[in-house]
């Protein structure tokens, strides 16, 4: 052992919860203070999450920044980016998050192996970091050669302090905790206080809580547990011993606690939007401590009973109305030492912000009433019980869940003896006991929480002048810095950044890289799932003799089944049912509709076989009963947006109730019109919310323009359909018969034998009835519904534009006044066929383009021209596309990128072939965490394999076919596929930018060539934007202002445009 130190981890804590296969154990060593978790579940994904406790009283942001900074090198590998270098070749990536009390450093690896010969590196860079100067230097905040702010850290904060839910949850925090508590800061850094931060206050933080006895490594997935012992152990040894003499304040727990509120406060601020229609409510209340496990999970199911649905009470009283008051409100806990309890309310009319808090309560107050019996005791047990096993779901589906509550032990719990930990994760007794209540006990808990005490209400207006401001305020921050300097001045920033950037980026050799192999592919274990088909799906696939599960569904008339039905035989205690719709069939002029079709179909009135009508409540709440979860989207697995799904998720026990559902919802269902009404206000109501996000306003328009009036791609889009909602309001009040009348017409075309790809991903051998339910249940209204053939499968890019069919020569300009940011999009036309021959070439050539510290993060972020670049392919739809979000300067970083991959085409820059191998096994990463449930395997393998046509064990096919690709395969793909994205005839362009970078952008695009439109939609328009007022700024340099959240992961948003057709 290390320093011939004995092992010193102790076992204290040995747990197999009976809700889920896993098995949790942690160690805790005597001599450091170091804590070890261990989740043991079967997955392909081993995951780490490395936590330390961080307490800090003020907003300078020390624990982000260290976030950051970690990356940066540490004393045995002093060199930036090493971490996701090697990650990028041991199936591996790192990420971390900054929350209000603790930093989460993250390792996701594909097998153990690579797992393990990452654990010691990682963890040298969280106990011993270089915390250079010249890391401080980029990383947190500079001044650039052109008078920009600017900094990694920085540009992330300077989009976050100005949302409106950074804003009223800042304000929120302030109020409910004193100044010195570390529950009342911005643990991310405020711009000002990041302008004056340190590297030596940054160390000073780093040495009083990076220490062995504040830190807790979580490790989820298949692990040998001997050798993650042997690991740790080794590790442990390095660490000093902790002195008891002086033993240092653990973070919170130790910290004075928190007072409760005397008083109730409602506060109204501001929040930057040019759109001053409509803002947002958060209320919040101080709750339980977070050890009190059985009041908190009593808490929660009251939340959610009050929130979750759309027959909870305040969703009824408050959204479901005629007149809504809001389109969304949500419930969320902070689980802190002493729990924070939230409410938050979407899309408030902004003259009724005061009104919608004062209503809420009033609401509340008279459920509470004893006297008025208006508690629903039946339902509240309905939704134990659904909780519950949605605990039990997540438990076993994601690793997140196990190792969030091992986070929560760690940092509020008992360290020593594994008793909290115990009490967390063990068998779900607490649910149990909240079942047996009564209503006395509801209504006690409800006036305790939320009714006698106290709360706090932050009433967030938006406010066209404030963000007019902040945009003139730094317009002349510039202009100041740049006449305080000089040109001299501004020339030696411009030389001070090169140098820390010259330090900060010194190459890794190469013999240390090699030092770390790549790990054996084959190691990694991908989940398998059996394959079975009834009815129309025969005709896709030759069964496999002796097949268990076929021979399941074979005596249970498989052969003669009128319907298709596809199953994956998975191992899980749960069940989905999906149903896979082309919107082909939907006539063209009633498109737009299905927004409302879908909007509505899960909570509306419904005839039964006696003549009956539920009430769209009863709908809801015994619906909810029988399942765990009930959605739609557009699209199959993120791709194929022409096809619609419906998804149920449900225990195998309620399979015939589900498929009676299923029949029940399609061709039993009553359009009642004041349903419609509502569902068309919630829509109105959430459209200015849509228009303050960049990511979305460039999503939106890509649909709009390049794709036609058939494509469902488009008539999807809640923006595309805003034209439409003050028409159908309009109509639904003069002739309500005129919109049912569309709507029954798009049932009748949509839900047909025909048209119906069933897709059951279950354990078989729990179904009963796993075919006859659809020929007994589904279809027994419908005698003669054999189908013959099926409705084919459409792709979008049958549904594109002219444009759209040839891309290329325009560049459309989309003012967003609510950020300072920019968001790209550029697309060029990419090749059609899922077997193409440049495939495999394509996908390394964009994994290698976009790996951490390679091409585009060298070259683009780390030159803060954008947080983050990347690369998009879409086979189905023929595109391939680049992307920068939250740019400091769009245009820029686009040439930067053009000059990047042009280089790579004419052989200017050669490619590194430790990199090449680190592409390959990024692609084979992200094929395992887009498997890493049994589920998400099935479903994945469903679209390989059948939608896309490439038969049987197409995703190892796929991973091979890239482990043969060259670095001549590479050039060529680049020259044929990758640089037309950067030419002005083969590329259209979509910016999302303030509307004082409009000008600006437009005469460098049309220097460029590119024919420019400016906000196509009229956008300004509908939000009374004069133009006037804003300030037009000369060339493309849009400053730093960057929109980024507290995490160092991309937004969601961005995934939606990028659909993978590799794994």
């Amino acid at each position: 052992m290390t320093s011939g130190r004995s092992n010193s981890l102790s076992l204290i804590a040995d747990i197999s919860p009976s809700y889920c296969p896993s098995r949790v154990r942690k160690w805790f060593s005597s001599r450091t203070g170091l804590q070890l978790v261990l989740v043991d579940q079967d997955r392909p994904i081993v995951e780490g999450y490395f936590a330390v406790a961080t307490e800090i009283e003020d907003d300078s942001g020390c624990p982000h920044t260290l976030e950051h900074l970690i990356f940066m090198g540490s004393a045995d590998h002093p060199y930036k980016g090493l971490l996701d270098t090697l990650g990028n070749r041991a199936f591996s990536s790192t990420n971390a998050w900054t929350a209000t009390d603790s930093t989460v450093y993250t390792l996701s690896t594909a097998g153990w192996q690579g797992f393990r010969s990452l654990l010691p590196v990682y963890l040298d860079h969280l106990v011993r970091p270089t915390l250079s100067d010249a890391a401080c230097y980029t990383e947190v905040y500079h001044v650039d050669g052109k008078g920009h702010e600017k900094g990694v850290v920085f540009s992330e904060m300077q989009g976050v302090e100005n949302e409106a839910s950074t804003i009223a949850n800042l304000h929120a925090k302030k109020i409910l905790y004193p100044d010195s508590s570390g529950y009342s800061s911005e643990t991310g850094g405020l711009m000002g206080a990041l302008r004056v931060l340190t590297n030596d206050r940054i160390r000073q933080f780093y040495e009083a809580l990076y220490r062995p006895d504040n830190l807790c490594l979580i490790i989820v997935g298949s692990v040998d547990a001997d050798e993650l012992l042997e690991t740790v152990a080794e590790f442990d040894a390095t660490l000093p011993d902790l002195d008891p003499a002086s033993k240092k304040p653990r973070p919170f727990v130790d910290s004075p606690p928190v007072p409760r509120l005397q008083q109730t406060t409602v506060k109204l601020v501001d929040f930057p939007d040019k759109d001053e229609s409509s803002g947002h409510v958060l209320i919040s209340f101080q709750g339980p401590p977070a050890t009190d496990v059985l009041t908190n999970t009593a808490l929660h199911v009251l939340l959610t009973y009050l929130t979750e649905s759309d027959v909870s009470l305040l969703r009824k009283k408050l959204v479901e109305i005629e007149v809504p008051l809001a389109t969304e409100i949500e419930s969320y806990t902070e689980d802190f030492i002493d729990t924070e309890l939230d409410l938050w309310l979407r899309n408030v009319p902004t003259s009724k912000l005061e009104l919608v808090h004062a209503t809420l309560f009033d609401v509340l107050r008279e459920h509470a009433d004893a006297a008025r019996n208006e508690f629903d005791l039946g339902r509240m047990r309905d939704v134990i019980r659904r909780e519950k096993l949605q605990f039990m779901l997540h438990s076993e589906r994601y690793p997140s869940t196990l190792a969030t509550l091992a986070i929560t032990d760690f940092l509020y719990g008992d360290r020593e003896t594994g008793k909290s930990l115990v009490n967390l994760v063990g068998d779900l007794d607490d649910y149990e006991t909240v079942l047996g209540w009564e209503v006395s006990d509801w209504l006690d808990l409800m006036h305790k929480w939320l009714l006698d005490v106290p709360h706090v209400a932050i009433l967030a207006q938006p406010s066209a002048s404030l963000a007019k401001k902040i945009r003139l305020d730094g317009k002349e921050r510039v202009r100041k810095t740049r006449e305080e300097l000089g040109e001299q001045g501004l020339e030696q920033l411009a030389k001070k950044l090169k140098s820390a950037q010259d330090e900060n980026n010194r190459k890794i050799p190469d013999d240390l890289l090699e030092q770390f192999p790549a790990p054996d592919p084959a190691k990694v274990r991908f989940i398998k799932t059996a394959t079975g088909r009834a009815g129309l799906a025969l005709a896709e696939g030759q069964q496999q003799s002796g097949s268990e599960v076929q021979e399941i569904l074979d005596k249970d008339g498989a052969r003669e089944a009128p319907v298709y039905v596809h199953y994956e035989h998975i191992k899980s205690n749960f069940a989905t049912l999906s149903v896979v719709l082309s919107t082909s069939v939907v006539p063209e002029d009633k498109l737009p509709l299905l927004n409302i079709l879908l909007a509505n179909f899960y909570a509306t009135p419904i005839e039964l076989d006696d003549g009956s009508v539920l009430d769209y409540e009863a709908v809801v709440t015994r619906l909810k009963r029988d399942t765990l979860s009930n959605s739609y989207s557009s699209g199959y697995d993120g791709e194929f947006d022409e096809l619609l799904t419906l998804d149920f998720e449900f225990v195998p026990e309620n399979y015939a109730k589900v498929v009676d559902w299923l029949r029940l919802l399609m061709w039993r269902s009553k359009f009642d019109v004041a349903r419609l009404q509502i569902v068309v206000e919630k829509m109105a109501m959430g459209i200015p919310e849509m228009k303050r996000t960049g990511t979305t306003v460039v999503r939106s328009a890509t649909r709009r323009l390049l794709f036609t009036p058939r494509s469902a791609a488009r008539v999807l889009d809640e923006l595309d359909f805003e034209d439409r909602l003050q028409e159908v309001s309009a109509l639904l009040k003069s002739d309500p018969q005129a919109v049912v009348d569309e709507l029954e017409q798009i049932r009748a075309a949509l839900f047909t034998v025909e048209n119906m790809r069933l897709i059951v991903c279950s354990d078989v051998t729990k179904l009963v009835d796993p075919v006859s339910s659809f020929t007994k249940i589904l279809l027994k209204d419908k005698k003669s519904a054999a189908a013959a053939s099926l409705v084919p499968i459409t792709r979008t890019l049958e549904n594109l534009t002219p444009e759209g069919a040839s891309l290329g020569g325009k560049a459309y300009l989309l003012p967003v006044p609510s950020t300072e940011s920019s968001y790209a999009t550029v697309f060029a036309n990419g090749p059609t066929a899922f077997d193409d021959a440049d495939v495999h070439a394509i996908a390394v050539a964009c994994s290698y383009l976009e790996a951490v510290e390679g091409p585009f993060w060298r070259g683009i972020r780390g030159d803060g021209l954008a947080y983050g670049a990347g690369m998009l392919r879409s086979i189905e739809s023929g595109r391939i596309g680049f992307r920068v979000y939250r740019a400091a300067d769009a245009l820029v970083a686009i040439e930067r990128a053009r000059e990047i991959v042009g280089g790579y085409a004419a052989g200017k820059t050669e490619f590194e072939k430790l990199l090449v191998e680190g592409a390959v096994s990024m692609i084979v990463s992200a094929a395992a965490e887009a498997d890493n449930n049994p589920v998400d395997a099935a479903e994945r393998k469903y679209l390989q394999e059948v939608i896309k046509g490439l038969g049987s064990g197409a995703n190892e096919k796929f991973l091979a076919g890239i482990r043969e690709v060259t670095s001549e395969d590479l050039v060529r793909v680049m020259k044929r596929w990758f640089v037309p994205l950067f030419r002005t005839e083969s590329a259209s362009v979509f910016v999302a930018c303030n509307p004082s970078k409009t000008e600006g952008l437009r005469g460098d695009f049309e220097r460029l060539g590119y024919e420019v439109v400016v906000d196509p939609f009229d956008s300004l328009k509908r939000v009374g934007e004069e133009g006037s007022e804003e300030e037009s700024e000369e060339g493309s340099g849009e400053g730093s202002e960057e929109e980024e959240d507290s995490s160092d992961e991309e937004e969601s948003e961005e995934s939606e445009d990028s659909d993978d057709d590799s794994d």
